[in-house]
């Protein structure tokens, strides 16, 4: 095994010690406890490196995955015992998430009713403030969905605003690693197709959206797992999700060449995106253009959005049509509301048929002509706590 492996392995383990090394010193549970795990470690990564080659992973997914074994255990092991934050993350190898606890969701029939549940999220949150409030109108036919550990709060509900139906879904995660992308089929470029609750279900999303199509539409720039896999940005717009889980925009005719992307990809650490549009909300201001390439913008269909409220808090928005209200917006009216929640930044997803928000494996807005598409995408939020907590 090379050198460099075993090194920056070690590195990082003295890298801890020079961190907390100082608090071992106030208790000998502590530092057995962290040796333990460090030695259960050795013996796991050890294990995967003396793998016959035909069966190694890559070396960076080695180490993905060793960080996120190191990070998860030693939190776990000094929880009670050390005053130290606990970070729990995911790997993005890993194409399924932690199974979400059912304990932890939960329905409402009033917005009224949930100001304990702000109350618990008040950690999570951080300071930031929610969109949904104990005083937001909820939709007379609907119910409020919410989740909440220590690694995700997720609420979800209805309005009525303008005749239209609005479906929202806010989400505040712990760590980027929560914000995810699925491809039906588990690669790039599969042909399976599946509705998007199936997927949700298959990789444990506590909340999940449709995505951008991208087997279907050749439009944009693609990138998964930080590589370009396609690059078509004159006619449309991408959004990309970076290392620190924040929208970052590029617009039609921005990048044109794979050479571009790829730079563009590595200068801002880009893990995935999503290539649909026309971006929305850009620095808190209206940017929609009057004409755009996909979504009939100025014909009436049921829209979609992906909206960033604050560091990784989120909000997904879906306008479709619900039993007794058939209005749907234009993107310009679909724009003029959802600039109306403060978000920072928000991108127009797929709409029509595709649109669709999922919470607990749950179809939650009704869907366009009465049944789900099947589609080769989702992008998706989870409970990073192993074992559901």
């Amino acid at each position: 095994m090379p050198r460099l492996e075993w090194k920056s392995a070690w590195e990082q383990i003295r890298a801890f010690f020079g961190k907390y090394g100082r608090y071992f010193a106030l208790t000998g549970t502590a530092a057995l406890t962290v040796l333990s795990v460090l030695f259960f470690a050795y013996a796991l990564v050890g294990g995967f490196w003396c793998r016959p080659m035909a069966e190694k992973a890559s070396d960076s997914e080695l180490m993905d995955r060793y960080d996120m074994f190191m990070t998860n255990e030693i939190s776990s092991a000094l929880d009670g015992v050390l005053s130290v934050e606990k970070v729990y993350w995911l790997s993005d190898s890993d194409l399924v998430a932690p199974e979400p606890n059912q304990e932890c969701f939960g329905t409402a029939d009033t917005a009224a009713e949930l100001q304990w549940l702000l109350d618990e999220a008040a950690e999570i949150l951080d300071g930031q403030e929610t969109l949904f409030t104990t005083e937001t109108p909820i939709w007379d036919q609907s119910d409020v969905m919410y989740y909440l550990d220590e690694t995700i709060f997720a609420v979800t509900w209805k309005q009525k605003i303008h005749g239209c139906i609005y479906t929202f879904s806010e989400v505040k995660i712990a760590h980027p690693s929560q914000f995810r992308r699925f491809l039906a089929g588990g690669e790039y470029g599969s042909d399976k197709q599946y509705v998007t609750t199936e997927m949700a279900a298959s990789v444990n999303a506590v909340v999940a959206s449709s995505g951008d199509f991208y087997k279907y539409r050749r439009q944009g720039v693609i990138v998964y797992d930080g590589v370009v896999q396609r690059v078509n940005g004159w006619v449309v717009d991408t959004c990309y999700i970076d290392d620190k889980g924040d929208l970052v925009f590029s617009y039609r005719g921005d990048i044109t060449t794979m050479e571009q992307a790829q730079q563009f990809v590595d200068e801002n650490n880009i893990r995935f995106s999503i290539a649909f549009g026309p971006i929305l909300i850009d620095d808190y201001k209206r940017v929609e253009p009057w004409e755009y390439h996909l979504g009939e913008v100025n014909d009436h269909f049921p829209r979609a959005a992906l909206c960033q409220r604050g560091n990784l808090h989120y909000v997904v928005v879906v306008c479709n049509m619900e039993a007794g209200y058939n209005a749907t917006p234009t993107i310009h009216t679909f724009a003029d509301e959802v600039a109306k929640l403060g978000c920072e930044k928000a991108y127009t997803l797929d709409g029509g048929q595709t649109a669709v928000i999922a919470m607990n494996d749950q179809l939650i807005n009704a869907v366009h002509y009465g049944t789900q598409r099947q589609i080769s995408d989702i992008f998706y939020f989870a409970t990073a706590l192993p074992g559901g907590g």
